[in-house]
């Protein structure tokens, strides 16, 4: 998504390298002009040169700490303009020697204070940057100038501001593009969280509601058939053994920040999903048309959330229910799962709370909210072709787009 690591490693040595490359060759210029011999300059420019050189070359080559790199920003750029300070004294107190502007300054000096502006403005901490960058800039431009004003050093002053306005605007558009990248990262990983909680809550919902309705079952036949309870609690024993598992996956998904195992396309898990539903006394029928084994995995993964969430309402809600059915119509453009009921609603309106055509139900209204942000729709309400004067019947119907609307990659 956003770059290998590996990638990111090679671009930073290339770049650290091509930097120390530049600074050699500044250097290599300095000393082969005799810039650093002058014998009125050539003590203070070697020490300002090389404080600054001993920062920038582990700036450069070695990821210090923001706060480290920053504060040694500082300190080289103080350096820098106490050399100009005693430069511009000295220039003023005896002239002779220092006759020409060119005297107070080399070419890696200048250099080097730059790349630490770059550096600085990407890497620094905040406190830090905030003081080394007006200092850098100040220790760049003013000394050209220490010694006399004139056109040349005027040009000089005015070529180092451009490159040094340069590299701190380049610096602080790499530190918001990391700010921006880091903000987003975090935003995925926090809706990936949402998204393991609901399937928390659909996996949870659905394995425990089967567990309740399979241990008032063996209530309903311990005094008939006592011999039927062993198998009936064998059942909820393996239903429990598969809610945990669920559970486990789950919580070590949100642990571990990764996304489940990644899902094989077609309706296999819906298929199932729908053959062990326990529904007592209901069957429950499932039919598909058009190409269900090419549904892609993300679609096909929401429809068994929807599925699994509508089952268990129907398991929770629907009274005197005798049969539901699951139908799944793939096309190559659409996908629409509709799962209905013959159950009657319950008279303080709960069915209509839980399945969510009030918005009352924590599944499938997160679901919807899913559903909506993949560029479809999910809706839930009486079935029209189960109603009856009772009030009887319910349907869940998704429609999801293929392919599915990405959001926030």
């Amino acid at each position: 998504m956003f770059g290998s690591p590996r990638a990111a490693a090679v671009g930073r040595f290339a770049g650290g390298a091509l930097l120390l490359c530049v600074l050699g060759l500044a250097l290599l210029v300095d000393v082969g002009a005799g810039t650093l011999g002058n014998p009125g300059t050539g003590i203070v420019l070697y020490l300002s040169t090389g404080v600054a050189g001993a920062v920038v070359l582990p700036g450069t080559g070695i990821r210090l700490p923001g706060g480290l790199l920053a504060w040694a920003a500082c300190g080289a750029a103080l350096v820098s303009l106490a050399c100009s300070a005693w430069l511009g004294v000295t220039a003023a107190r005896d002239g002779s020697s220092l006759d020409e502007a060119s005297d107070a300054y080399a070419l890696f000096e200048p250099t080097a204070l730059i790349v630490l502006l770059n550096v600085t403005a990407r890497r620094g901490s905040r406190a830090g940057t905030v003081a080394a960058l007006p200092l850098l800039m100040t220790a760049v431009v003013l000394r050209p100038l220490v010694i006399e004003v004139d056109e040349g050093s005027s040009i000089v002053a005015l070529v180092l501001t451009l490159v040094a306005s340069g590299a701190l605007a380049a610096g602080l558009t790499g530190r918001l593009v990391a700010v921006s990248r880091r903000q987003r990262e975090e935003q995925i990983r926090l809706e990936q969280r949402l998204a393991f909680a609901r399937d928390l809550h659909d996996f949870v919902a659905h394995h425990i509601s089967g567990i309740v309705v399979q241990a008032q079952g063996a209530r309903a036949v311990a005094a008939k058939k006592p011999q039927a309870v062993g198998d009936a609690l064998g059942l909820i024993e393996s239903t429990g053994a598969e809610a945990l598992t669920a559970m486990r996956k789950m919580v070590g998904a949100l642990r571990e920040d990764t996304a489940p195992r990644t899902r094989a396309p077609g309706t296999d898990g819906i298929r199932a999903l729908v053959d062990d539903a326990v529904l007592p006394g209901a069957r429950v029928d499932f039919t598909e048309t058009g190409p269900a084994g090419e549904l892609p995995a993300d679609a096909a993964h929401l429809v068994e959330r929807v599925v699994m969430e509508a089952l268990t309402n129907i398991r929770k809600h629907a009274r005197d229910c005798t049969a539901a059915r699951v139908s799944l119509d793939v096309s190559r453009r659409r996908v629409t799962a509709r799962i209905t009921d013959d159950g009657s609603r319950a008279d303080d309106g709960s069915r209509g709370a839980q399945d969510g055509r009030t918005g009352g139900g924590y599944g499938l209204r997160g679901l919807r909210e899913v559903a909506d942000a993949a560029g479809g729709t999910l809706t839930a309400g009486p079935a029209p072709d189960t109603a009856s004067d009772t009030g009887g019947g319910w349907q869940v119907v998704l429609r999801l787009p293929l392919p599915l609307r990405q959001v926030r990659r």
